[in-house]
């Protein structure tokens, strides 16, 4: 799900602009990573970042943490588990184009608050609620990652922002990454299969049709020529 963005009807990519607050020391603490920081002894591995946090009090476990997508996503499988009513959705007017172009309609919008459980991290956030199959929960991007001035590596499995009692981390959980990416790809195997036995359906309804009207125009032939006089 990397390079997700909004467009509205027209197909024009949708950027939010804010205001720009003024800087508090505390907000420009550096923040650094180190071999030290990586995971697995320092393997090389090409895990999502996926880790926990506290959406409106329900533990979420299976947050994919991506550079590459425009928009916060939540998904309407966990929205549901979260009990809450599609009362509270608001309409959307843009919709969703994932990486290969997939065209998704949100059900709508909603803002929920979004914590580490630590004090650390307490965050209004606004997803945009889809109703599609993922092994993922909630997709946070660019903007929720920009609004808490943090710095995600996949590498290090780590998500660092500052606070004013210093710089905090989330770090991801690598078990949970393996079995969403091991998911996901049987999604996108479901999903090729289904296309490809639609497309297969497709192929043979018109070579039907075509043998159908082969032999249409023959009998009709054979009708003509046997109505003619000897």
């Amino acid at each position: 799900m990397s390079r997700i963005h909004k467009r509205d009807h027209n197909g024009k990519e949708i950027f939010n602009v804010a205001k720009a607050l003024p800087m508090e020391p505390w907000m420009i603490q550096p923040i650094f990573f180190s071999a030290q920081d990586v995971l697995m002894n320092g393997q090389a591995h090409s895990d999502p970042l996926v880790i926990t946090l506290l959406i409106e009090e329900w533990g979420v476990r299976r947050i994919l943490v991506d550079n590459g997508s425009l928009v916060e996503v939540l998904f309407y499988d966990t929205f549901k588990r979260m009990e809450l009513s599609d009362d509270i959705l608001v309409p959307s007017t843009y919709r969703i184009y994932d990486f290969n172009g997939t065209v998704t309609i949100p059900k709508g919008k909603v803002t929920l608050r979004v914590s580490d459980g630590g004090g650390y991290l307490d965050t209004l956030t606004t997803f945009c609620v889809v109703d599609v199959a993922s092994p993922y929960e909630t997709i946070i991007g660019r903007p929720w990652i920009a609004g808490i001035k943090g710095v995600a590596s996949t590498y290090h499995q780590r998500l660092r922002f500052p606070t004013y009692k210093g710089i905090a981390e989330v770090v991801g959980d690598s078990q949970a990454a393996r079995q969403c990416m091991q998911v996901d790809t049987q999604i996108n195997e479901e999903r090729r299969e289904r296309k490809r036995r639609e497309k297969n359906k497709a192929k043979e309804s018109k070579a039907a049709e075509d043998l159908e009207r082969v032999i249409s125009h023959a009998v009709m032939a054979y009708e003509t020529q046997g109505s003619e006089p000897s």
